[in-house]
């Protein structure tokens, strides 16, 4: 794949993690445990910090923009097939899933599908925004060997 499409490769890495997460919590049964669900977010925010290092040693002309794009891209992708593989396995592979929500705070013991992907989908996004503002911001003052860049003392 060209360096031009780094954000795919790197949103279908982070989808892929998440995948075999959610696969891994079904297989040993751990599907229940709500701590476990934290661990996408280490793992968004791992391949963004590897799509960031890379951004940054290929084009170091702190372009800002372009650097926040790329990292936005790839969590869009992340979390557009993220919600579409919920609601493939909430409708197809196990239909009483969606049973199993107790609703929480804002919804009532009713949740359907489309709601439950409507609120995924903007947890994602907001998730993926915040994600890739810091790792943009982490980035943005180092350069493409690890080592920060000296800050210039300012001018009184």
């Amino acid at each position: 794949m060209n360096t031009k499409y780094q954000h795919v490769r790197y949103g279908l890495y982070s989808f892929a993690g998440i995948a075999v997460l959610f696969l891994l919590m079904k297989l040993f049964s751990l599907e229940n445990n709500g701590y476990l669900r934290f661990l996408n977010v280490f793992i968004v925010f791992f391949f963004t910090n590897r799509l960031a290092k890379k951004n940054r040693q290929l084009d170091d002309d702190d372009n800002f923009l372009k650097a926040f794009g790329s990292l936005m891209l790839a969590n869009v992708i992340t979390v557009g097939l993220s919600v579409f593989s919920f609601v493939v396995y909430a409708n197809f592979i196990e239909p009483g899933f969606i049973n199993k929500f107790d609703g929480g705070i804002f919804w009532n013991n009713h949740v359907t599908i489309d709601q439950a992907a409507v609120i995924l989908f903007f947890e994602g996004m907001g998730s993926a925004l915040a994600v890739s503002f810091i790792n943009v911001m982490y980035w943005n003052e180092r350069t493409p060997d690890n080592k920060c860049v000296p800050v210039e003392p300012a001018k009184e």
